[in-house]
């Protein structure tokens, strides 16, 4: 495992700022945190493994929230939890196994996909529309999205909450909460398995951590209206000039 140093920890907890930021006020911040972690010489695999401690630790926080006011309805959450939990634990078993190489090519253009389609169809991700589709597919999709998930944290939250919202016709703040749940049980699940083939680098899983839940509490304090379309496009921006940076290192 590469040795990163203090100032490029320090630039891992400063980016962790701004990917709480977003995860709070528009989502996407891990589609910034993998790109910065591979560009200081962390293998993007450990990368994808470290950083899900910081993102389990924000919203393990929301759902504790949530939950001591009552804002949680257990019962009907399992239904939702068993598929993506099945389909995470398919994904992380891939990302494990698969080769580094073929890691970066598909986490390149997986992120490139995410940034355009942030730009070519935002309101798929803010406002979907159309009829509930069926229990079956509901599940079908939940275990699409956990598959992703469990193979890589960058951009699922977007998954999600279209799989919800989209899917099964949830109100968005119910869709919210729900997806702070299946986060951070999935990625419970997916830190064990990759903290015990030893693919999280602890040091800037902490400083990641740091960052996030400093961003995280400045985005819950910011005035929304009227800037999310422009956070939007910033972070397309930076996502695809990252993604061609792995792109470009892993064919080089």
């Amino acid at each position: 495992m590469a040795h990163v140093g203090f100032l490029q920890l320090v630039l891992v907890a400063c980016v962790g700022v701004a990917a709480g930021f977003l995860n709070i006020v528009a989502g996407g911040g891990s589609l910034l945190t993998l790109p910065i972690m591979s560009f200081i010489g962390i293998d993007l695999g450990i990368a994808n493994a470290t950083n899900r401690v910081a993102i389990f630790l924000q919203d393990f926080t929301a759902m504790l929230f949530y939950s001591k006011r009552g804002e949680i309805k257990w019962r009907g959450v399992m239904a939702y939890i068993l598929p993506i939990v099945a389909g995470a634990l398919a994904g992380t078993l891939s990302a494990i196994y698969i080769s580094p190489k073929a890691f970066r090519i598909i986490t390149a253009v997986a992120i490139s996909l995410m940034g355009l389609m942030l730009i070519a169809r935002p309101k798929m991700w803010d406002d979907p529309t159309g009829k509930p589709i069926p229990a079956s597919a509901r599940t079908a999709a939940l275990f699409a999205v956990g598959l992703y998930g469990g193979f890589l944290q960058a951009g699922v939250g977007f998954l999600i909450i279209w799989a919800i919202v989209g899917g099964c016709k949830l109100d968005l703040k119910s869709a919210n909460i729900l997806k702070v749940i299946l986060i951070t049980v999935y990625n419970l699940l997916s830190i064990v398995l990759f903290a015990s083939h030893g693919m999280i680098y602890w040091t800037a899983a902490a400083a990641l951590a740091v960052g996030t839940v400093t961003g995280g509490n400045i985005g819950a304090r910011f005035n929304l209206s009227g800037d999310k379309k422009h956070i939007r496009y910033v972070l397309t921006a930076a996502v695809l000039v990252c993604a061609a940076k792995i792109l470009f290192d892993t064919l080089k």
